[in-house]
C-alpha cells in the first residue's frame, strides 16, 4: 500500500473486466458528493440518501457518457464509512472506463487494491478478520468455503477473539492490582487462583482453534489431493478422468509427467485441489529426477494422497516402503488405486496384504470407454472431503491466524507457569500483554504497516 493520503476521494470500477449488464463505479471520501455533481449537474439536493437515482451522466466537459442509476450514501452509513457514491452503469468496457475518468476529472484519484475495504476497517466499520472475509466472501468457489466467509464477515471470529482478549485483560487488571497491594500477603492466593483460571480458560479456547485450523484452511483454500506412484501406473490418465479433460498428457512413455499439473474440482460443496505429479523411480535423467523430488514434497504437504498401483507390473521394493510408510499414518487418509485391471496382474501376495491395509481401495481401469472406476473414486473424495472439512464453531482459515494463536499460546505457557513458580507479577504481566498484542495482531487492535499491506494486498482493485 502506498504512502498516498487516506484523506484522498478515492474511485474504482467496482465490477469485473469484460462486458455486462451492469457495471459499477465506486466513489468514496471526503468529496464524493462533489464527484456526484460534477457528474450529475441536475442532481436535485433532496434525493434521499441510499435512494438509486435514474440520472444522466455526463463528463466534465457536459458529454454525456451514459444513463444510469447513481446513489449517494452520506457517512458513516456506507460501506467505508465515509461518503460514498456508486454509479451503476450499463457494463460496457468504454463506458465504465470513460466514467471512471470523469470522476479522476472531478478530483478522485485512482484506488489501490483492498483500499475500499481497507479504509472501512480504518474507520471501524470492520475489524481485519471481516475485512478479509470480504476477499474470502468473493474468491469462495464452494459452499463450504462461502458458509465460513459469511460467517467470518458476520463477526464469528472476531468476536471469538475479543472474547479472549476481554479474559485476559480482566486477568492483566488483577495482575497489576496485585502488583499495587503486593505487600497485603493474602492478595497475591486470591488473584493467582482468579488469574490461573482466565488463563486456563483462554489456554484451552486457544488449543481448540489451533488443532481446528487445518479443517478452516482445506474450507477457504481447497483440499490437496496429491496423486503419487510409480511411472506408468496411469496417475496422468486418472488427472484427466477426474478433471474431465485432457488437462495432462498421456503415452505410454514411462516419465511424461516430469513437474506437477494441479487443476480445481468442485465435489460434495468442498474444493478438490488435485495435483498429478511426476512418476516415481530411479533414474538418471537431472530433470525427471528434480520432478521426483518434487513429488515427493508435495505428499509430503498433501491432505488426502492418492497412489496409483499397476496392477500389471506389481508393486517394486521403494513401492513397498512408500505405501507401508502411508498405512501407518492416522492423520490423513490414502486412497490406493489399483489400475490396469484388464491385464494380467503380477501383485504378490505380500502385495496383496499391504494393499489390504488401506481402507479405501479402487479396482479401475482407466483406458476403458468410458474409464472404469472413476465415479467410485469421486464419490469417495466427496466424502472425505466432507469429513475433512467437517468442524463445529468457531474456524481459523489463514496461516497469520495460526501464527498468532500459536504466539499467544506461548506467551500464555510462559504466563502460567510464572504464576505457578510464583514469579515477580511483572514478568506475568509482560507474558499476558504479549498473548493480548498476539491476539490483537488478528483482529487489528495492534496493526502494523506490514500486517496491512499483507491482507489488502490481496485484494481486486474496486474492493
Amino acid at each position: 500500500m502506498s504512502s498516498r493520503s487516506s484523506s484522498d476521494t478515492i474511485a474504482a470500477i467496482a465490477t469485473p473486466p469484460g462486458r455486462g449488464g451492469v457495471g459499477i463505479v465506486r466513489v468514496s471520501g471526503g468529496d464524493a458528493a462533489s464527484v456526484l455533481r460534477a457528474l450529475v449537474p441536475k442532481w436535485p439536493d433532496d434525493t434521499p440518501a441510499h435512494k438509486l437515482r435514474l440520472s444522466q451522466i455526463r463528463d466534465t466537459n457536459g458529454e454525456l457518457i451514459d444513463e444510469s442509476l447513481a446513489v449517494y450514501m452520506p457517512s458513516p452509513d456506507s460501506f467505508t464509512g465515509e461518503d460514498v457514491v456508486e454509479f451503476q452503469c450499463h457494463g460496457g468496457p468504454i463506458i465504465l472506463r470513460r466514467v471512471l475518468d470523469a470522476t479522476l476529472d472531478a478530483g478522485a484519484r485512482v484506488a489501490e487494491p483492498g483500499e475500499f475495504t481497507r479504509r472501512a476497517f480504518l474507520n471501524g466499520r470492520l475489524d481485519l478478520t471481516q475485512a478479509e472475509a470480504v476477499a474470502d466472501l468473493v474468491n469462495a468457489t464452494t459452499e463450504s468455503a462461502h458458509k465460513m466467509a459469511l460467517e467470518h464477515l458476520h463477526g464469528s471470529l472476531g468476536g471469538e477473539i475479543e472474547e479472549l482478549a476481554e479474559t485476559l485483560t480482566e486477568a492483566v487488571v488483577l495482575v497489576e492490582a496485585a502488583i499495587d497491594f503486593s505487600h497485603e500477603e493474602h492478595v497475591y492466593q486470591i488473584e493467582s487462583d482468579e488469574v490461573g483460571g482466565r488463563i486456563d480458560e483462554v489456554t484451552n479456547r486457544l488449543k481448540r482453534l489451533r488443532d481446528r485450523f487445518d479443517r478452516g484452511r482445506r474450507r477457504r483454500e481447497g483440499i490437496r489431493v496429491v496423486i503419487l506412484g510409480p511411472t506408468n501406473a496411469g496417475k496422468s490418465t486418472l488427472f484427466n478422468a477426474l478433471h474431465g479433460t485432457d488437462r495432462a498428457i498421456v503415452t505410454d512413455v514411462a516419465g511424461t509427467t516430469r513437474d506437477f499439473l494441479e487443476e480445481q474440482l468442485h465435489l460434495g460443496g468442498v474444493a478438490i485441489r488435485l495435483t498429478d505429479t511426476a512418476g516415481l523411480r530411479d533414474t538418471d535423467d537431472r530433470v525427471e529426477s528434480l520432478g521426483i523430488q518434487r513429488s515427493r514434497q508435495l505428499g509430503e504437504r498433501a491432505d488426502l494422497v492418492m497412489w496409483v498401483v499397476d496392477r500389471s507390473q506389481g508393486l517394486t521394493d521403494e513401492d513397498r516402503r512408500d505405501l507401508q510408510k502411508l498405512a501407518e499414518e492416522d492423520d490423513r487418509p490414502t486412497l490406493v488405486v489399483v489400475n490396469k485391471s484388464d491385464l494380467p496382474g503380477e501383485l504378490t501376495d505380500q502385495d496383496q496384504q499391504l494393499l489390504a491395509n488401506f481402507e479405501h481401495r479402487f479396482d479401475t481401469c482407466l483406458t476403458a470407454d468410458p474409464p472404469q472406476g472413476v465415479e467410485a473414486i469421486a464419490d469417495a473424495l466427496a466424502e472425505l472431503g466432507a469429513e475433512l472439512t467437517a468442524a463445529e464453531g468457531v474456524l481459523l482459515s489463514r496461516a497469520r491466524h495460526l501464527e498468532a494463536v500459536v504466539d499467544a499460546l506461548d506467551a500464555l505457557t510462559r504466563a502460567r507457569e510464572g504464576l505457578d513458580m510464583q514469579m515477580e507479577h511483572e514478568l506475568i504481566a509482560i507474558d499476558l500483554r504479549d498473548a493480548l498484542d498476539a491476539l490483537g495482531t488478528i483482529t487489528g487492535r495492534v496493526d502494523t504497516d506490514d500486517i496491512l499491506e499483507r491482507i489488502f494486498s490481496e485484494f481486486c482493485v474496486g474492493k
